[in-house]
């Protein structure tokens, strides 16, 4: 390869780079890009390798480089979110700290490769993230599987079971800066496993066979883990015709498609029976929808669990969520987000309160109609005592753990807590895809 080929490529690469980035998933807005110049002289320069046998830029999924065939590809992107938080509290209630607390953190620092290798159909996906408390890197995603055709697939590794629609949709692609409470309690987390897909125009249904809820990174002797664990969800398209509109909680002003879906999933997992696994029985559920339009958007999910422990914790817990957005502009969005859990006194005993939350807020996309480059500002209001979720471990020295149920595993949330009701934070975030 000639000197002036070598510095023509390496101009195009540093150009494409400097370009506006792009959101990660092509099913869902569509992305406009800010410098059409800079667009098509990329893809010149892209062509010049094309002629190599291989070819290196950018399309509406990320940057990436391939070979000539198409039969192996990288694309690689990452996320920052960066965040400021004014949390409010009762002096009288938090002890000797003080009621208001604010400052800066990093919520999201995730890099993330994906493509496909020895053919088009054979995909995976590596994932991790730069955690917020520390910097320490950790394994999200990484898995790898198979496209069949007519709408089957089949994959394996660590990922997410398909049990609740919001944990399944990436925190990039929520309405607010984070995913809500009740969710985060209820959620299924990711394990390590075998799952499966089939997607038809009208319906889609999803499985998996894996360790259990929330085994992200553990070993297959881990106590964490349960001896056998199967989730299976079944969603209904009832208007529109591209599934890929759900993958966020967003619908754009030009998406004037009317899309509107119905599912449930149920989770169910059992230990004891092998080595070091807890002889816990558990069972989640949820039904969920989401209705969108051109501007506006609905999404509401009911979810539930029975938990049956030889510890003697028995009972079930529930949950509620809804939240809706809406355009006021063509670039800003105003959400809200109401949601509750209701305690069985049998598990938390008597005297606790439900709990409910309330979000407002708004989005405003610096990048038109994309995720890519978005600032949120929002308030977060808890109507009651909230010790029982966000309750810190009085001594992380021990082996004891006494914290709340979502302390310290819930990277989304930013609720303190407090024995008195009335908790309130104020967020912002600037979030950045590429």
């Amino acid at each position: 390869m000639s000197q002036t080929r070598v510095l023509v490529l390496l101009a195009g690469a540093a150009l494409s780079f400097g370009a506006p980035a792009l959101a990660q998933n092509a099913g869902l807005a569509q992305n406009t890009v800010n410098n059409a110049e800079l667009v098509a002289d990329s893809a010149n320069r892209a062509s010049l390798l094309q002629g190599g046998g291989g070819s290196a830029g950018r399309d509406d999924t990320g940057f990436f480089m391939a070979d000539g065939s198409g039969d192996n590809t990288l694309y690689f992107g990452g996320t920052i979110q960066f965040r400021y938080t004014a949390s409010f509290r009762d002096d009288g209630s938090v002890g000797d700290q003080n009621d208001f607390t604010s400052g800066f953190s990093n919520n999201t620092v995730r890099l993330r490769s994906f493509g496909n290798v020895w053919s088009k159909d054979y995909f995976y996906k590596l994932e991790g993230n730069f955690n917020s408390d520390g910097g320490s890197f950790g394994l999200e995603d990484a898995f790898a599987g198979y496209k069949f055709g007519n709408g089957f697939e089949i994959k394996a590794g660590q990922m997410k079971a398909p049990l609740l629609t919001e944990q399944l949709i990436d925190n990039e692609y929520q309405l607010a800066s984070g995913r809500s409470v009740v969710g985060t309690y209820f959620s299924q987390g990711r394990s390590q496993g075998i799952g499966f897909a089939y997607e038809a125009d009208a319906f889609r249904i999803q499985g998996m066979f894996g360790d259990g809820a929330n085994t992200q990174n553990t070993y297959y002797n881990s106590g964490a883990e349960a001896d056998y664990a199967f989730t299976l969800r079944a969603d209904v398209a009832l208007a529109g015709s591209d599934w890929g509109r759900f993958n966020d909680f967003t619908s754009f002003r030009s998406q004037d498609e009317l899309a509107a879906r119905i599912g449930g999933a149920v989770h169910w997992q059992d230990g004891g029976e092998t080595g070091g696994t807890n002889d816990t029985q558990l069972i989640r559920y949820t039904i969920d929808g989401q209705v969108e339009g051109a501007g506006w958007n609905i999404f509401a999910a009911g979810m539930g669990e029975n938990i049956d422990s030889s510890s003697g914790t028995d009972g079930d817990n529930f949950g509620l969520l809804v939240q809706g957005g809406v355009f006021l502009a063509d670039q800003f969005e105003l959400f809200a987000r109401v949601e509750a859990i209701f305690w069985d006194e049998d598990i938390v005993g008597t005297g606790q309160d439900d709990n409910w939350f309330l979000t407002v807020g708004g989005n405003y996309y610096i990048s038109p109609e994309s995720h890519a480059a978005k600032f949120t500002g929002e308030i977060g209001y808890s109507f009651n005592n909230n010790l029982i979720l966000f309750a810190p471990d009085s001594d992380p020295t021990d082996s004891i753990d006494n914290a709340g149920f979502v302390n310290g595993g819930g990277e989304d949330l930013r609720f303190l807590g407090q024995s008195d009701d009335g908790e309130v934070y104020v967020g912002l975030q600037l979030q950045t895809m590429w």
